[in-house]
């Protein structure tokens, strides 16, 4: 295989190319997220403006992470830098960065600091290699020349990206709608008639707001619309009439689903609603007027949060009905864990075994001690609980009358303690 970079295909920078710069390139897409989330927290420290939350930090560590993969597979394929591409990843987080209105010479700054980052970890490979000096200087000779260009061209793609976004942007009436929603929920919008008009959506009415978010995403998907598709369900489950959808990320999106009439709390945990693969979906309260879509959004972020704690315990969709007390007792992550461990002790234990039991008094307790209706919740016979229920106090070493409503808590914080352990 021939390089196409024709500094490439100098025959004595050939091998040098072949034996130095191809194995550094195989390492690079292996290693690329790892990478990527380095080069992050360095952007993070330097320019906080660029990431001020958790949404945009792993949005940026899966379109630095796409950007090395291919940076890898051109240099091992010897390819010319001029003809890098941006990948979907990094065109979605251009495209959040003018929704975001985050200045152009921010997001410069990203790719020269990652410049900066990459180019010192090719360095030390190649001068780790049990290669001569010539060879190794010929090597970052190459490499310098190659990564040069490589960025300069993926600059002036980043740059023409974020200028046609800015253009759509400022044609359209999205920026309008951001504005409009941030001064909602921040309160600086207290008008119904005025917020309706900016909106274009009706706020006089009663509403549902959800909030649709990805983990991850392909590099070649189209996320936005997905997500749409999941809030579009939730809807339908809601038997909404209107509803607005507003991006809020390239891997999140707010919605507000709305009626004219009251909307009734759904059991979704009975409906199971089927949402597109990998979307998962906070939901609020219902409520009504400018007060009840924001609260009933503040809701819904919440219940995304309580999910985001619960990792895999939690189910594709999170009603904060069904997760309020642990919402609410969860603010204070160290505090909660503390809480957890101090009332629970041993019944707290990082295992399967121990956790069923704990889940059973849980559910035991919640429907009010009564062991046939805990059972049917659980699938299991009513014996099955009584026994969990027996085990259970013999592990806290007490009865479960004594501080009722600390435990009652503690066992609704208890399937978020690893995520709460994560953040201290």
């Amino acid at each position: 295989m021939k390089p196409s970079w024709e500094p490439f295909r100098a025959p004595d920078a050939e091998r040098v190319w072949k034996r130095l710069l191809r194995p550094v390139a195989d390492e690079m897409r292996s290693c690329a997220t790892e990478l990527a989330e380095l080069a992050v927290a360095r952007v993070q420290a330097e320019v906080p403006v660029l990431l001020p939350d958790q949404q945009s930090v792993e949005e940026n560590v899966v379109s630095t992470a796409a950007s090395l993969r291919q940076l890898a597979d051109m240099i091992d394929l010897g390819g010319d830098p001029r003809d890098a591409e941006l990948p979907a990843p990094t065109r979605a987080v251009a495209r959040a960065g003018v929704q975001r209105q985050i200045p152009l010479a921010s997001l410069m700054r990203f790719y020269r600091v990652t410049h900066e980052l990459v180019w010192q970890w090719i360095w030390d490979r190649i001068t780790a290699t049990g290669a001569d000096q010539t060879q190794q200087a010929a090597a970052l000779r190459l490499a310098t020349s190659w990564m040069f260009g490589y960025v300069d061209a993926a600059l002036d793609l980043a740059e023409q990206a974020y200028e046609a976004e800015r253009e759509a942007w400022l044609r359209n009436t999205a920026a309008a709608r951001t504005d409009a929603i941030e001064d909602i929920l921040t309160q600086h919008e207290r008008d119904q008639q005025r917020a309706s008009k900016r909106l274009r959506y009706d706020v006089n009415r009663h509403h549902v707001a959800a909030v649709a978010w990805v983990d991850t995403v392909a590099e070649d998907g189209d996320v936005q619309s997905v997500l749409s598709e999941a809030l579009g369900v939730v809807s339908g489950e809601l038997g909404g009439e209107t509803i607005l959808v507003h991006p809020a990320g390239s891997l999140l999106a707010f919605g507000w689903v709305s009626r004219q009439s009251e909307i009734s709390a759904v059991d979704f945990t009975a409906r199971r609603p089927k949402l597109p693969a990998g979307v998962r979906v906070g939901v609020g309260e219902p409520g009504h007027g400018l007060k009840g879509f924001r609260r009933s959004h503040a809701e819904a972020a919440e219940a995304r949060r309580v999910a985001s704690l619960l990792g895999t315990r939690a189910g594709t969709l999170t009603r904060y009905r069904d997760v309020a007390v642990a919402a609410l007792a969860s603010c204070h992550a160290e505090n909660a864990e503390a809480f957890v461990h101090r009332v629970l002790g041993p019944l707290a234990a990082d295992d399967e075994a121990t956790f069923r039991v704990a889940t059973t008094l849980s559910v035991y307790l919640q429907e009010n001690r009564s062991r046939v209706r805990a059972a049917r919740r659980l699938t299991v016979h009513p014996n099955t609980v009584s026994y969990r229920v027996d085990q259970a106090q013999l592990i806290l070493g007490r009865g479960i009358d004594t501080d009722s409503l600390d435990l009652a808590v503690a066992l609704a914080l208890l399937p978020m303690l690893p995520g709460l352990t994560r953040q201290l």
